[in-house]
């Protein structure tokens, strides 16, 4: 584990959470833990699987040709790819958590960036922007309130410093950004970008559980997207802009 110097770490804490945890009542210790876990990777794995098979099932009801939407599979590359990039992240900079008895519940691993805010940014951020169900304005309110309630259930636990989580959002977002200009709309290119973010989380890693466990699942959502194009061409596709 590396050593921060304590100015490093001062700056990331800026105390708020020593407050949080210090005037936080117990009873809101187990809420807090409940709602991170819209932030899990479970939740998130589990939320990209279920966006799939809802448009598959929107598919058969268009009598759409292909099984996947290049909309749905653009969005599947880009949260990979997101996911595969904040291993990398927390990894290389290896930032300490706060204190063992700053934590709620006792977590290890690093801290920098907030694991569970980035994923919990990029899912339900990348459902916002390209998402189908509802306005696009009431996506974005949703997608924003779920993210605040999981950065700060991370303080309200003790397991990361404010700047951990505000920084966290910001390049989550700063992602999503990116990838929808860079990108174009292109699942191919998504899906390719994560499988390059897979192979280099593996090896930065040192092929560590994590880091095999992103290499299999951004290569194995480009090995998928692949065989799903063999189901045929789309008929008519639709655009990738939000709505």
């Amino acid at each position: 584990m590396s050593i921060e110097p304590a100015a490093v770490t001062s700056l990331r804490d800026a105390g708020v959470t020593r407050m949080l945890r210090e005037s936080a009542p117990e009873w809101l210790v187990p809420l807090a833990d409940a709602v991170t876990l819209l932030g899990d990777l479970a939740v998130i794995v589990g939320g990209l699987a279920v966006a799939v098979l809802v448009d598959i099932r929107r598919g058969r009801r268009d009598s759409r040709e292909r099984l996947v939407s290049d909309r749905t599979a653009f969005l599947v590359g880009v949260v990979l790819g997101g996911l595969a990039f904040t291993l990398i992240l927390k990894t290389v900079v290896a930032a300490d958590r706060p204190p063992t008895e700053l934590q709620a519940i006792g977590r290890h691993g690093h801290g920098f960036p907030s694991g569970h805010t980035m994923a919990a940014a990029l899912l339900w951020g990348a459902l916002a922007i390209w998402g189908r169900t509802g306005r696009r304005g009431t996506r974005l309110l949703v997608a924003s309130s779920i993210v605040g309630l999981v950065a700060v259930s991370r303080l309200v636990l003790g397991v990361h410093y404010l700047a951990d989580v505000v920084v966290s959002v910001a390049l989550a977002v700063g992602f999503l950004v990116v990838a929808g200009v860079v990108l174009d709309g292109d699942p191919r290119r998504a899906l390719g970008a994560a499988a390059v973010f897979g192979v280099i989380a593996l090896i930065v890693t040192g092929a560590s559980t994590d880091g095999i466990a992103a290499f299999l699942g951004c290569v194995g959502g480009a090995t998928g997207w692949v065989a799903a194009e063999r189901v045929g061409p789309v008929s008519a596709s639709r655009p990738l802009s939000a709505d």
